[in-house]
């Protein structure tokens, strides 16, 4: 067993310790200090996990985790084995990625420590720790850090959710007897403790009542007034390993939520739970942007990123924070470059309607959901467009209970494995469902006991799982659900099945007692029954918290046509009973789509004087509480079903009483104007047809793209060098490792006039080597094994950071030989705003500065591989030249957007510096020598649909492809060039017919050409029967990737001839390429033809682009058209 450090002695229990008040410490007398040392707690040692984690991480050094070093203690272990380490992840106001290591980290929570010990008055001689809760919204790295400081300070943390009512919150503070609460700043927090201490008074006339104090923000605990103390001058007391040291509680869906106490040894257990996973899950960065640090999920994540080293990509800091929401969380985590996104299943639903959120999403190493069930249809459709989902399961009360992290994704996504570690006893239920009954063992114990098996102590959880029908070993979750019970308490209740599994809202099912069964289709005799069990749901409704209450729409009543079926165990068949009611379930959830509240009267006019008061009506009574013009709704607790039920109502009254066409209000327009006062600006421009969204603003968009532009065109460096080159060329090439980065880099070893490649690469995330990288690049492209050549120098390094983050020495060799640089590397990614393409525009300028900063008298020029999809938003008649372009034109993606942005970034350094530049606009891109041409791209998807569809379409016009080795070839020959206007257009100059392509397609499958219309029309009627089909038939027609780009293959449809080239596409002019590029102007250079079709065919064949299922294999399709 590896041997304590001497800075980690602890000091055994509270006399011994340092408290803090203003920032001082206070010594306790050496006669105490002897009186505790004799009472020492001793440490419960157990067994370790296996070593799974930090395998090959030199940043982290885990935890020990066999009882020898406790939770409190890690925070210190870290800031001495793991400084460097980074804990949390952020994108600041500036677009800035910024990291927070341990050893920052650990110096706030002993901040944070201090702080505590401050609020509280710890009487020591108790011998028993404090109890400090935190009721605040979560601005996940303040609240985290807070958490940890509580523990560190010795006292108890208890995050309690402030989606609790305020007497169940009353309840908590009660039960646990909590000394002080930590209250967040905005008001639905402050006024959520005050209601709830109003009634613990009157409650409990002998309840102590705890004092608060507004929670730390950011600032108070990272750049605190005072310096934080190290970690001798605040020890960390070990009460024993049965004292608590964390509470959480349940959700409170049946009664009042339950505290569940966290001791230090279970902390211990807990925390190994990732090593009996089968991945390493060290330095991956995750994505928790949607969890709040109250709920489980959150507090899980807290835990064990300190136990395995994982990171936690999170909101910045603010205060009040974010809310988040679908497209927030999804513009954080891209933006983060995350690998792992934890959320919820509402978000997933949001996500799968937005193809650009399903082609992001399945660029990730794991999406992994819980909280609650995920759509069927949905969570298949993620599966099939290559989404790695995974299903989490866990319990506050055991833990996680799933499989921590398998190895790879399956198909099965609704089931799960079940985690390793546990002992696991299944209670049979009559009906293939088993109770499943979490029994201790000696590497697990639940916080909770409430039954034994065998005569040993477990935990019952109440949930129902089923197994696999073939696959052992895999369970899928089926629950009844709490609120049943609940219900069933009701007098005038004979049964009843909660139904909602994977919908945005719960409903349930209920079938009257024989005297008051009545036809549901009678309205009044339906309202009366409602009436009557009304008591029971306000009874749920006040235990449970926001996402768990019923509405009146939900409640379905049994028919006596349709009487629910029972087991031989007078347990309801859910199963069978919800499939007989799926046609009510369905219409109730319409209902609810459509749903508003038409008690409040419509504006007589659509002015701001009229829609005041009703959208002040509207707000108030759905928030249950007056909310302020101004006040942002989130902030009073605004959640997401009350954010749909006030657009649904909005909406209804824009539809009943005005002309405006609703449907074409997509999205929640709530989100983007939360305050009443910004709501009523937003209805009244709609109503008079002026409305237009925040983020479809063309000049915001084109006023962003010219501030970056400024901010990076900023003081370049006066070039000084005055050095003749001598000697072969040396290129500086990035993105070595892409398809084009490899062949470029394969043409420039091969040609004599270069002496020496510099090929510059990222590090990988999983640190695979750059070496072996760069060999299988080129093996994988059926290119020469050149990574042996003496050409060849492979850099790892970052360019957006200074002097590339590599070492000194080997910038210096770079800088004073390097004369000409090739810049290919950049993001690809269609999904993200221009603000997440910061740092690949930060590295344009340090190449610039690396350039200007070298000893030659002439600087290197430097090549910018852009794209001519910065025309992405040119019309008919435009000016389409070789030459720099308007910021209109490439609006529409971020990754257009910042090619532009880097192009006059360029123009700008060689106007006013000696540099020259070269910007290489890049048309569409084929295959290459072996026909490797990527599944993902749009073309390979159409002509994967040719068999389903039974055609191909048509045109006679020309396409300007060209192949991967032309391009690299033209780009070594431009690296030399010269041109006015410093641009070029890289397309082939001879192009061919569409038809000529689409031929060899046609006999492939044999199946006929026809006119793009008849073949979209096609698409769009298989598209429609797929909603219709079977689940296996639908999962076959899924796998078809050109349906995800239905709405890119309609808007082709629509501008058909909007542009001279096949299915309208740009003319896009290459006469200064031709003039620049020996390559592009020999007169033998190929055409594309049957032969490169053939080798396309043959390589997604390989692939597995088609086959008996057209199976999804390498992820979605994308739209990468060239324009």
């Amino acid at each position: 067993m590896e041997s304590r450090d001497a800075a980690f002695a602890i000091v055994p229990d509270p006399a011994s310790s340092s408290v803090y008040k203003g920032g001082r410490p206070r010594q306790f007398s050496g006669k105490s200090i002897q009186s505790s040392i004799m009472a020492t707690p001793s440490r419960r040692i157990v067994s370790p996990p296996p070593n799974t984690q930090g395998l090959s991480c030199r940043t982290f050094r885990p935890p020990i985790l066999d009882g020898s070093l406790q939770y409190g203690e890690f925070f210190d272990w870290h800031e001495k084995y793991s400084p460097s380490h980074r804990l949390f992840v952020y994108i600041d106001g500036e677009s800035h990625l910024q990291t927070i290591t341990w050893s920052m980290a650990a110096r706030a929570i002993r901040a944070a420590a201090q702080l505590s010990r401050n609020y509280v008055q710890w009487n020591h001689q108790t011998g028993k720790a404090p109890v400090v809760a935190i009721l605040a919204a979560s601005d996940s790295i303040p609240y985290a850090t807070m958490v940890m400081g509580i523990i560190r300070a010795s006292f108890v943390a208890f995050p309690i959710s402030v989606r609790n009512s305020p007497a169940a919150v009353a309840h908590l503070l009660n039960k646990v007897g909590v000394a002080h609460i930590l209250v967040g700043r905005e008001q639905s927090s402050q006024d959520l403790v005050q209601d709830a201490i109003a009634i613990l008074k009157t409650q409990n006339t002998g309840a102590i009542e705890p004092c608060f104090s507004p929670i730390p923000v950011y600032e108070d605990i990272y750049s605190p007034s005072f310096g934080p103390p190290n970690a001798d001058e605040l020890p960390y007391v070990f009460y024993g390993p049965d004292a608590p040291i964390l509470i959480s509680h349940s959700s409170g869906s049946t009664a009042f939520p339950k505290p569940i106490v966290f001791s230090n040894s279970r902390m211990i257990e807990f925390s190994a739970s990732p090593y009996y996973g089968e991945r390493d899950l060290t330095d991956l960065l995750l994505s928790i942007h949607p969890l709040p640090m109250f709920h489980a999920m959150g507090l899980m994540n807290l835990v064990w990123t300190s136990a395995c080293g994982y990171a936690c990509a999170a909101f910045a800091p603010q205060s009040p924070p974010p809310v988040p929401t679908p497209e927030l969380v999804a513009r954080a985590a891209q933006a983060a470059d995350c690998d792992v996104i934890v959320t919820v299943p509402a978000f997933l639903e949001t996500w799968s309607r937005n193809m650009d959120y399903v082609r992001w999403l399945s660029t990730a190493d794991f999406v992994l959901f819980g909280g609650g069930p995920l759509n069927k249809e949905v969570g298949s459709y993620l599966i099939s467009q290559g989404v790695p989902l995974i299903n989490g399961y866990g319990l506050t009360e055991v833990g996680i209970v799933s499989l921590f992290m398998p190895a790879k994704p399956h198909n099965e996504w609704e089931y799960i494995q079940l985690h390793t570690s546990l002992t696991i006893h299944m209670e049979p239920q009559g009906d293939n469902t088993f109770e499943l009954v979490v029994v201790i063992n000696e590497k697990d114990h639940p916080c909770l006991i409430n039954t034994k098996v065998n005569g040993v102590d477990a935990y019952a959880t109440s949930d129902r799982i089923s197994p696999h029908p073939t696959l052992p070993g895999y369970w899928k979750i089926t629950n009844p659900g709490p609120l049943e019970s609940t219900m069933m308490q009701d007098e005038h209740v004979s049964g009843c099945v909660m139904f909602g599994r994977g919908r945005f809202q719960a409903g349930i099912l209920i079938e009257p007692k024989p005297e008051y069964v009545f036809d549901p289709t009678d309205e009044v005799k339906l309202a009366e029954y409602r009436n009557l069990i009304w008591p029971t749901v306000e009874k749920m409704n006040t235990y449970a918290p926001q996402h768990s209450r019923l509405f009146k729409e939900m409640i379905i009543i049994a028919s006596p046509a349709k009487p629910f079926e029972y087991t031989p165990k007078s347990t309801i068949r859910r199963a069978a009973v919800i499939a007989k009611y799926d046609d009510e379930i369905n219409v109730a959830y319409d209902r609810v789509e459509e749903s508003s509240q038409s008690s409040i009267p419509a504006p007589i006019q659509w002015e701001s004087e009229n829609v005041l008061p009703f959208v002040r009506a509207i707000v108030n009574k759905v928030m249950k509480h007056d909310v302020m013009d101004e006040d942002d709704l989130f902030h009073h607790g605004c959640d997401s079903l009350q954010a749909t039920w006030i657009r649904n109502t909005l909406l209804r009254v824009l539809r009943d009483t005005t002309k405006v066409n609703t449907r074409k209000i997509v999205g929640n327009f709530v989100y983007e104007h939360p305050t009443i006062a910004a709501l009523v600006r937003f209805i009244v421009s709609t109503a008079h047809g002026t409305a237009q969204s925040v983020t479809d603003d063309v000049t915001t968009r084109v006023d962003a793209m010219h501030a970056m532009v400024v901010k990076y065109t900023r003081d370049f460096p006066k070039h000084q060098g005055s050095t003749m080159i001598q000697g072969g060329e040396v290129v500086l090439l990035t993105g070595s490792t892409g398809s084009i980065g490899c062949y470029v880099l394969a043409q420039l070893l091969s040609d004599p006039k270069v002496s020496r490649v510099y090929a510059i690469n990222r590090a990988s995330r999983d640190h695979v080597p750059l070496r072996r990288r760069q060999r299988c690049a080129f093996i994988d492209r059926g290119l020469p094994d050149l990574i042996t050549s003496e050409k060849l120098t492979l850099v790892e390094g970052n360019l957006e950071e200074d002097k590339f983050d590599v070492p000194a020495d080997l910038y210096e060799e770079m800088c004073s030989s390097v004369t000409h640089i090739v810049h290919n590397a950049w993001r690809v990614d269609f999904n993200v705003a221009l603000t997440s393409f910061e740092s690949n525009v930060r590295g344009v300028r340090r190449l610039i500065d690396f350039a200007l900063s070298t000893p030659f008298a002439k600087p290197p020029q430097v090549l910018f591989t852009s794209s001519v999809g910065v025309f992405q938003n040119a019309r008919k008649g435009d000016d389409l030249s070789e030459a720099p372009i308007k910021a209109d034109y490439a609006v529409g993606t971020g990754y257009a957007e910042s090619k532009w942005v880097s192009e006059r970034i360029l123009y700008e350094a060689a106007a006013r510096t000696p540099v020259d530049t070269m910007v290489v606009r890049v048309g569409q891109v084929t295959g290459g020598l072996d026909g490797a041409w990527n599944l993902q791209e749009w073309f390979p998807s159409m002509v994967q649909s040719a068999s389903r569809l039974g055609c191909f379409p048509d045109d006679d016009r020309d396409v300007a492809w060209i192949p991967l080795e032309v391009v690299a070839a033209a780009v070594a020959d431009l690296r030399r060039a010269s041109c006015p206007t410093r641009t070029v257009h890289l397309v082939h100059p001879r192009p061919v017919s569409w038809n000529t392509i689409a031929v060899v397609i046609g006999t492939r499958f044999g199946i006929p050409l026809v006119p793009y219309a008849r073949w979209l029309a096609r698409l769009e009627r298989i598209t429609q029967a797929t909603h219709e089909e079977s689940s296996g038939e639908q999962a076959t027609s899924r796998s078809l990737r050109v349906l995800q780009l239905l709405p890119m293959f309609k808007a082709i449809g629509a501008s058909l001839q909007s542009g001279t080239m096949a299915l309208g596409f740009h003319d896009i002019p290459a006469s200064r390429a031709l003039e620049a590029s020996p390559t592009l102007a020999d007169p033998e250079l190929r055409q594309l033809g049957e032969e490169d079709v053939q080798r396309w065919l043959a390589y997604w064949q390989r692939a597995g682009l088609f086959g008996p299922s057209d199976r999804q294999l390498d992820g979605p399709s994308r739209d990468t058209r060239p324009n």
